[in-house]
């Protein structure tokens, strides 16, 4: 497995690491080295084997250039541990699609080479760049990833709504698997979270997991916070960033706070390893999600969601369409996106009024526990044994 990421905070592909070593495989990861320099192997049937660099966030020409040395360093990994354990498939992660071609030689060779399309790049491009599909930009995305799917012997995606859009740009139907984003239960167990489940004190936390950056919307509750101090004076709003220098995003955040005047309410954490995540989630009070809508933010789940689901946390979010589909109005507190006023209202309904708490929490966690991972595990086993030509 080949990934431009820390193997060890990326739940999709250590689940799938995981699970294959479970039943027996060998699975051998080229990731991007952790902050803490800290060995992400998982013997005996994990080994992680990490570049020289760890993820940083890169504007520009830098996330050009370090995309470009990522693909090179992998190329040169990838063929020499295959002379060396005769590898029997190659799974590449995106971001990047074109990460896929590292495997050429493999490729050319007869073995098969999967490329998982966790976001479609062409969508996540125009989220982030904040520019229409005939930018030229977004359209040489476009290609990049229809090159890459291409040449991939079969294309995974998690959503239907994403192999629709890969359907549209030219990849046929037959070569794409839908494997959603569930939750691990063996993590998110009624066990482990009602041992961590030790609420603050002195604080009602507000707690946000993940990538923080503009498109995420965490500004609309910085601006929330105002407001929430006079209903809910113990709030403290709560980040656990997805990498520890998250840049620009989290620099915005500092400064619109301390304009505000509720620095005070904003707590920083450092990222934590995916096993300890169900105890960061059992002890907040209330999770939010503030995604700004767009193309892709609309139709892009993030994983926390289903996490914060098992972990019986009431949750807030901006009304994004696979949210309504997934999960609907009896199990997520939405409000439209950007709208501190409506963000903070919820905030305070779910805080004053134990019923309506209670009913999202359980409207949530059982729509989450129909998302079984097990199942999710089961399509990918028959995937590879359909492309081996025996069973995993």
């Amino acid at each position: 497995m080949l990934l431009h990421n820390i193997f060890t905070r990326h739940v999709r592909v250590r689940r799938l690491a995981d699970s294959l070593a479970e039943d027996g495989h060998y699975v051998d990861v080229i990731s991007l080295a952790s902050d803490d320099g800290a060995d992400q192997s998982r013997p005996p049937f994990i080994k992680c084997y990490t570049l020289s660099k760890t993820r940083s966030r890169h504007e520009g020409l830098g996330h050009v250039m370090d995309w470009a040395s990522t693909v090179l360093s992998m190329l040169y990994y990838t063929n020499r541990l295959d002379l060396k354990n005769h590898y029997d498939l190659v799974h590449v992660h995106n971001m990047p699609d074109f990460l896929v071609f590292t495997a050429v030689i493999q490729r050319l060779a007869g073995k098969p080479v999967l490329l998982h399309i966790g976001d479609p790049m062409p969508e996540l491009g125009q989220s982030k760049l904040n520019v229409g599909p005939d930018h030229i930009l977004i359209r040489g995305l476009g290609l990049l990833e229809q090159a890459s799917c291409r040449f991939s012997t079969h294309v995974i995606t998690a959503l239907d709504s994403f192999k629709e859009q890969l359907i549209m740009r030219g990849t046929p139907a037959d070569k794409i698997t839908v494997i959603m984003n569930a939750p691990d239960s063996r993590l998110f167990s009624p066990q482990i979270l009602e041992a961590n489940r030790e609420k603050d004190p002195e604080h009602y936390v507000v707690l946000y997991v993940g990538t923080v950056a503009t498109r995420y919307g965490l500004e609309t509750m910085v601006k929330a916070l105002p407001i929430l101090r006079e209903r809910i004076p113990n709030i403290k709003f709560k980040i656990v960033p997805k990498i520890k220098d998250e840049g620009k995003g989290l620099d915005d955040c500092y400064r619109l706070s301390e304009e505000l005047g509720v620095r005070s309410l904003l707590e920083v954490v450092d990222p934590v390893a995916i096993e300890k995540m169900p105890a960061v989630m059992a002890s907040a009070d209330v999770g939010v999600y503030p995604a700004i809508r767009n193309r892709h933010m609309d139709w892009a789940l993030s994983l926390k969601i289903p996490e914060m689901a098992l972990a019986k946390l009431p949750m807030v979010s901006s009304r994004l369409t696979v949210l309504e589909q997934l999960y609907g109005d009896e199990s997520i507190a939405f409000y439209d996106s950007e709208d501190y006023e409506g963000l903070a209202a919820k905030i305070v309904q779910i805080h004053e009024s134990s019923s309506y708490r209670l009913s999202l929490i359980n409207n949530a966690y059982l729509r989450a526990s129909q998302n079984d991972w097990s199942h999710q595990y089961s399509v990918y086993k028959d995937l590879l044994s359909k492309l081996l030509g025996r069973p995993v």
